[in-house]
């Protein structure tokens, strides 16, 4: 398997991470989106001593992850959970459209994984409820936004360890009025240890093998690899929070399954 793909499945197992550490935590959205980016862009500032110019080159890089961080948010609490996960997950197609903007051509292969997959994930989310407009269009939105920074990312040649540490502090700043109004919510052991798992699992793993693998994979694979997070989170929640999945989420998960073994294969 060529070692991005293995990479890129690493982060995609710890995105499902995500979601279980943020619903455990008692901190705010802001504070939680604001210090998980901060503090790995510390951590990569440290190693490749990146200068303000390179934050200020990628700056446009942070402001799409953030903005797409943020609305996500906002679409979780303004339509259901269910509708955002899964018109988040039509990142997939958006990257299909934007490809032109790529080095990499779209193939019947990619456009089949792409509806594998999100087949895939309406089945775990079955059976879906109907949320509200407003939501459900910026979970739209949202899925665009992280489309358009997995398509832009993909034609930036630089280091990765200085352009992983560029987007994340920008991402941080662009964050950073959330926190502000939203303060830090409530800190008790359980948030700190939460943040910390939201920092080193899904961000430093899981962001960082995005940027590590863009110009190497086609972006369309990224976003297909990123829908094994409702897999993965299914599969915590079965454990932390007593979950049993229904049919339909197991045959969902086995589809994204299959739909990112069709791709790599």
């Amino acid at each position: 398997m060529n070692k991005y793909y293995a990479l890129l499945i690493a982060g995609g197992i710890t995105f499902g991470t995500a979601s279980i550490f943020i619903k455990l935590s008692n901190m705010t959205p802001g504070a939680l989106a604001f210090f998980r980016f901060f503090i790995v862009g510390l951590i990569f500032f440290f190693i490749s001593r990146v200068d303000f110019k390179k934050i200020l080159k990628y700056s446009p890089f942070g402001f799409l992850l953030a903005l797409h961080m943020i609305t996500f948010i906002i679409s979780v609490y303004t339509t259901t959970i269910i509708d955002a996960t899964v018109l988040v997950s039509t990142s997939p197609f958006f990257v299909i459209l934007l490809s032109r903007f790529t080095k990499f051509k779209n193939t019947v292969k990619d456009i089949m994984g792409s509806v594998i997959g999100f087949v895939g994930v309406v089945l775990i989310n079955y059976p879906l409820v109907l949320g509200y407009l407003v939501g459900n269009v910026i979970a739209l939105f949202s899925a665009f936004l992280i489309a358009l920074y997995t398509v832009f990312l993909s034609r930036v040649e630089e280091n990765s360890i200085a352009l992983t540490s560029a987007i994340y502090i920008s991402s941080s700043l662009f964050t950073f009025p959330l926190f502000v109004i939203q303060g830090f919510g409530k800190i008790d052991l359980t948030s700190v240890l939460s943040l910390l798992g939201l920092i080193f699992l899904p961000t430093l793993i899981g962001h960082t093998s995005v940027v590590i693998a863009s110009g190497k994979v086609k972006p369309q694979h990224i976003e297909i690899i990123g829908l094994l997070e409702p897999v993965i989170a299914s599969i915590l929640a079965i454990f932390i929070f007593h979950q049993i999945p229904t049919a339909f989420q197991l045959m969902g998960s086995a589809l994204i399954l299959f739909s990112v073994l069709y791709i790599i294969m």
